[in-house]
């Protein structure tokens, strides 16, 4: 073979190991940034998730709040950690004499047959709270719909019980959710019904025999007064 055969396989030759390593790294690179944005995405969520820490009220505007968490590992507590971007409202349906908040909570903790569970209970009296505010719970209706209102929004029942004064536990819960707002820097555009979710007619009783607008001012001039 004449040297200059032999220069032009020697060439070729190189310029194939060449392209074989630039391909290699190619592939690397692609693997590299697959991993990184991998990480990233992963790390991202993390922070979303962690955003909300959630609050351990006293009171709220003077209305006394009693901490009654659900026990962890019960099947009604997830457990799960997300972002807060709603307040849910809701009606607890349930017209017994007994059937105020501490009774409510009581049932929740116990509960160990039904799946639902929601974050406050509001009567004419107190506020009871069972489930910490930056945990999932199960009383909207929407299943894990991202951003939905199991998803993403604190569950509050008011107690329509017999002999209790609905109007008073519609004050108790405006001034409850006025406070939520403010301690999680959200508007009045967070307050929705369980309604808005799953389409079931609630909470009933405040949309047919009170004003759901009404009720929005009120949470409006209670928030104007933590401003």
């Amino acid at each position: 073979m004449s040297q200059k055969k032999k220069r032009r396989k020697k060439k070729y030759r190189l310029k194939k190991e060449v392209k074989r390593k630039l391909q290699i790294i190619a592939v690397l690179f692609s693997l590299i940034s697959l991993i990184v944005l991998v990480f990233t995405a992963f790390g991202s969520r993390q922070k979303d998730a962690a955003v909300s820490q959630g609050v351990w009220l006293d009171e709220a505007l003077g209305v006394p709040v009693i901490q009654q968490i659900i026990p962890e590992g019960s099947q009604n507590r997830p457990g799960m950690i997300r972002k807060i971007r709603w307040i849910v409202i809701h009606e607890t349906d349930n017209f017994e004499a007994s059937a105020d908040a501490r009774h409510h909570a009581d049932y929740l903790c116990e509960n160990k047959t039904e799946i639902n569970s929601w974050h406050y209970t509001v009567d004419e009296a107190v506020i009871v709270h069972t489930l910490p505010d930056e945990e999932v719970g199960w009383h909207a209706g929407d299943q894990q719909t991202p951003g939905g209102g199991n998803m993403s929004g604190i569950g509050i029942e008011m107690c329509v019980n017999e002999g209790n004064d609905f109007s008073k536990t519609l004050d108790n819960t405006a001034k409850l959710v006025a406070v939520l707002l403010k301690q999680y820097g959200l508007s009045l555009k967070a307050v929705q019904k369980h309604q808005d979710f799953s389409g079931k007619d609630c909470p009933a009783h405040l949309l047919k025999e009170a004003d759901w607008q009404q009720f929005l001012d009120q949470i409006q001039a209670y928030y104007d007064q933590l401003e």
